[in-house]
């Protein structure tokens, strides 16, 4: 074993302690001790059997009250023994000064465990108090929702009946389902007879036109026109080349 595995203080080695299981609010009080350290008396009577109890100081039973109640002061310790073998360690910076321990930590046996000791308090009525307040608590929700009464800086959104976009959509269809499929012959001569008059239109502009079914009158547009992707005339339709009868500007000809 090297030097960094031997740095174990053995001189508790036959000292006898106790495992002590305290309550939750018992634990949480003692670290609001003051500098003195002291946290109560521990008091041993031998009248029908060894028994042992824990009276919480008076100072830290006001300074530890949960909601406004008092901490119960008096706790039994329920003995039993130990059947298994249990020990103590505690663990502590080194002496840097140590050229053997150069700073390593130093661990400490402080004694075999001989007894369990389960401190409870006595029948106390702020005890039940005290638990039936943790019940409440532990059945609250974590999130509550809470109204802000001052002024919120920054935007603010109202609620709506509906989104400008859903009525928009809403229309549309309301329009689609009025306009009823014309001849397909019908509105073929529809579009030729527009396509006359300019050479250009967009899919708006010809719904109106015809008052058709956007969808039939794509179906019809594909068969006869193009769809212009590229500027100057992007997101237009024009008749294709067969179907074109436009008349010449003059001093075209040749």
């Amino acid at each position: 074993m090297d030097d960094k595995e031997s740095n174990l203080d053995c001189s508790g080695l036959s000292r006898n302690v106790w495992l002590v299981k305290v309550p939750k609010y018992l634990s949480e009080t003692w670290n609001k001790a003051d500098s003195s350290g002291i946290v109560g008396k521990l008091k041993f009577t031998k009248t029908q059997g060894a028994q042992v109890k824990f009276e919480l100081s008076e100072q830290l039973s006001q300074v530890g009250c949960v909601d406004g109640v008092p901490l119960p002061r008096e706790h039994k310790m329920l003995m039993s023994d130990v059947s298994q073998s249990l020990a103590v360690f505690s663990e502590t910076a080194g002496d840097s000064t140590d050229q053997n321990l150069q700073g390593d930590p130093m661990f400490a046996f402080e004694g075999k465990v001989v007894k369990r000791a389960d401190c409870r308090p006595v029948e106390n009525p702020n005890y039940l108090l005290l638990k039936k307040n943790a019940i409440k608590k532990a059945g609250q929700p974590a999130r509550k929702v809470q109204q802000i009464t001052e002024k919120v800086h920054g935007t603010s959104f109202k609620p709506i009946a509906d989104h400008k976009v859903n009525i928009e959509r809403d229309r549309k269809r309301k329009e689609e389902g009025k306009r009823a499929r014309s001849e397909k012959k019908e509105v073929m001569d529809k579009l030729f007879s527009a396509f006359e008059r300019h050479q250009y239109y967009t899919l708006k502009d010809l719904v109106h036109l015809t008052q058709q079914p956007v969808g039939y009158l794509k179906s019809i547009l594909k068969e006869i026109c193009n769809y212009n992707l590229k500027n100057p005339h992007k997101n237009t339709w024009e008749l294709k080349q067969e179907y074109r009868h436009y008349k010449e500007e003059p001093g075209n000809e040749d």
